[in-house]
């Protein structure tokens, strides 16, 4: 009996979530609530450029930043380890056009993405079928969308394009859509060099999909290695099983993308759930027959109801589950993933040697730490591992905003008491400013610094400046740029 329910729930994968989108989903459920409910000041700083290539990480790791979760999920980003934030949801429509996300621009999160040497992604989305088959068709519709995603990355200073069109016809799905990725990336590539242009892939090969050529139509694939279980689901299971049934994580590296594989997998992004599906149910066993279908959860609520609850392990889909009854007679399971179960699909992705792993979504993990800790030991260098722990006594932060005008922020930590000196200095080496002279004792500090109101008295003209911090026997100078 237990086989049979294992073949009906992946047949039933297979069926129905090729039509379905958990971006598309949670967009419905988060999106027109929580966006209401916080107060984001306006972003009135300009926005600065990619300040470098980040090389601490040994293989990318790609978040979506959903709107709805953008005014808390700011708070906790580890921008060390991310290489890419997609920014969630430019909505194209048929015609080609972009609407901007709530909260419009996200300033403070591109500059420290930006500051820290992590590229900024806008994610293009569409999730309707007719408006998709429209645009695709249509050379003036392409054309405007082409343009409009120009217009956006210039006028944001991001750094490339994902699109994540999902739930196309069938007949939509192969040579057309690949046409248009293709005539895209040819657009942006030539429009602004160094612009990276991504896909939101399947994580099965259903009809339609010819994924060799997509991945060959663009820089590389983010496979959405979720939605294996969902509301259309007969029986509980994993979201996104690394092992078991018909398909799972493994067969989706392995088979469904095994051309790209064998071709160029550096190709291929892993993607990773940080969200569970929630079910009432007959029984309490795993794989139990579904009586409704609830929502989504988010890995943040799902750790602490499984402390209460008792956390359980499927070891043939290596997954964790949690369950409880309800009045006595009603149950219900909720299939989510943790840092084990996902430090395993962490494993695989790298076993073959993929571009990197990425996650649904950023922010879902709330000010845990967990998450982040999984990715850490998988993907950092033991250089920096090592520098970590003979990190330096005092540390000089890069200024922000930067390019200012005229005011700016300058971060220092200090570990022990010491006399310091911070100064300001000129593309010449002249002092224009000192700001702090004197001993201090342990802790972080920031210092304003308004280059109109220097004790030099005189007109500053645009252009570089240093700033040196000294404490005993370590100096550490960087640069700021004044733009009047």
């Amino acid at each position: 009996m237990k086989t049979l329910i294992t073949i009906l729930f992946f047949f039933y994968t297979e069926s129905f979530a090729q039509s379905f989108s958990v971006h598309n989903t949670d967009k419905q459920t988060y999106g027109k609530i929580e966006r209401l409910e916080a107060n984001v000041p306006e972003n009135q700083t300009e926005i600065i450029p990619l300040q470098f290539e980040k090389s601490e990480l040994t293989a990318s790791v790609f978040g979506y930043l959903p709107y709805w979760e953008y005014p808390t999920a700011r708070n906790y980003l580890r921008y060390d380890l991310l290489t890419h934030i997609a920014l969630f949801d430019f909505a194209a429509d048929s015609l080609g056009n972009l609407k901007n996300p709530p909260y419009w621009p996200w300033t403070d999160v591109i500059n420290k993405a930006h500051q820290n040497g992590v590229k900024v992604i806008l994610s293009s989305t569409n999730f309707e079928a007719s408006q998709m088959h429209q645009l695709l068709n249509s050379d003036s519709a392409k054309q405007n969308l082409f343009s409009n995603l120009k217009n956006k990355v210039e006028s944001y200073k991001l750094d490339g394009v994902n699109i994540d069109f999902e739930e196309y016809y069938s007949s939509d799905r192969g040579d057309l859509l690949n046409g248009f990725m293709t005539a895209l990336t040819n657009y942006l590539h030539t429009a602004i060099p160094n612009c990276e242009v991504s896909f939101a892939g399947p994580a099965i090969n259903g009809s339609g999909w010819k994924l060799t050529g997509l991945a060959n139509a663009c820089d590389y694939i983010f496979i959405m290695g979720y939605a294996f279980a969902g509301k259309w689901s007969d029986y509980t299971g994993s979201n996104a099983p690394l092992l078991g049934g018909t398909y799972n994580i493994t067969n989706t590296i392995t088979k469904q993308y095994a051309d790209v594989i064998k071709s160029n997998p550096k190709k291929l992004i892993l993607g990773v759930p940080y969200y569970g599906n929630r079910w009432q149910t007959k029984t309490q066993e795993p794989h139990a027959a579904v009586v409704n279908y609830g929502y989504t959860t988010r890995f943040r609520d799902d750790v602490s109801l499984s402390q209460t609850y008792g956390l359980l392990w499927e070891n043939n889909e290596k997954t964790p589950w949690y369950r409880w009854k309800l009045n006595d007679t009603t149950w219900y399971q909720v299939w989510f993933d943790n840092d084990s179960s996902l430090g395993l699909k962490y494993d695989l992705a790298k076993s073959y040697k993929l571009k990197g792993i990425g996650m649904w979504a950023l922010g879902y993990d709330g000010s845990r730490t967990d998450l982040w800790n999984a990715i850490e030991k998988r993907f950092i260098t033991s250089a920096v591992k090592e520098k970590k722990i003979a990190e330096p006594k005092f540390l000089l932060s890069q200024n922000y905003p930067n390019p200012f005008n005229p005011v700016t922020s300058i971060q220092y930590s200090v570990v022990s008491r010491q006399f310091i000196s911070l100064k300001v200095y000129d593309i010449l080496g002249n002092e224009i400013e000192t700001l702090v002279n004197e001993e201090k004792a342990p802790g972080i500090y920031t210092i304003p610094f308004n280059l109109q109101l220097t004790t030099i008295n005189q007109q500053l003209s645009s252009g570089v400046y240093f700033y040196q911090l000294r404490a005993g026997n370590f100096l550490q100078t960087k640069k700021m740029l004044y733009l009047k």
